[in-house]
């Protein structure tokens, strides 16, 4: 243990702590956290959220459906706004076909904005070597009286993440009220 004449003063040091504890109290005041092993959920200055992984975060609508055999990969909600991410096995356009299918027989109107489309893309780096990746997409977007989803899926041919296995692609949602607009 140091000694009294081995202690070195700080000047300010003290202002930054008190500093600090009031910043932490003002965000305290201001917000509201649970955080669990799979999520977050809580208020900051007046916005409730939600984030969890594996799962639809809480609230999410019924009547929004699912891509046949998909794994949740997370989603999340702020002030009745939700987000969700998907892997579905298969292809693409087979599973941009299915979901769009789906969507209608649930009642929605779909409209496509992208129809499943694949692009390649080719690099060459530093060493003269070459690198092609294909990228395949879709977008969507499906309403009903109470909701408008915005749509997105693709895959891509090199690994972009460690969530999507071997012949599966991304879908990416985006419920909203109807009297909104996707952000």
């Amino acid at each position: 243990m140091p000694n009294a004449s081995s202690i070195v003063r700080r000047p300010g040091r003290r202002a930054a702590v008190v500093m600090c504890l009031g910043v932490v109290g003002v965000l305290s005041a201001a917000c509201s956290l649970h955080i669990s092993k799979n999520g977050i959920s809580g208020n900051i200055a007046g916005h409730n959220f939600s984030a969890v992984v594996h799962s639809l975060p809480s609230g999410f609508p019924t009547t929004v459906p699912q891509p046949d055999g998909s794994r949740v990969l997370g989603g999340g909600a702020t002030n009745g706004d939700f987000d969700a991410v998907f892997a579905v096995s298969g292809s693409v356009t087979a599973g941009a076909q299915a979901y769009e299918s789906k969507f209608r027989s649930a009642g929605f109107t779909v409209t496509v904005t992208n129809a499943p489309s694949t692009t390649q893309v080719t690099a060459s780096g530093q060493n003269s070597t070459s690198t092609t990746v294909t990228f395949t997409g879709a977008t969507f977007t499906a309403k009903n009286a109470s909701w408008t989803v915005q749509v997105e899926m693709g895959s891509s041919s090199s690994a972009v993440g460690s969530e999507l296995k071997a012949g599966e692609f991304g879908v990416n949602i985006t419920v909203v009220p109807a009297s909104s607009t996707p952000g």
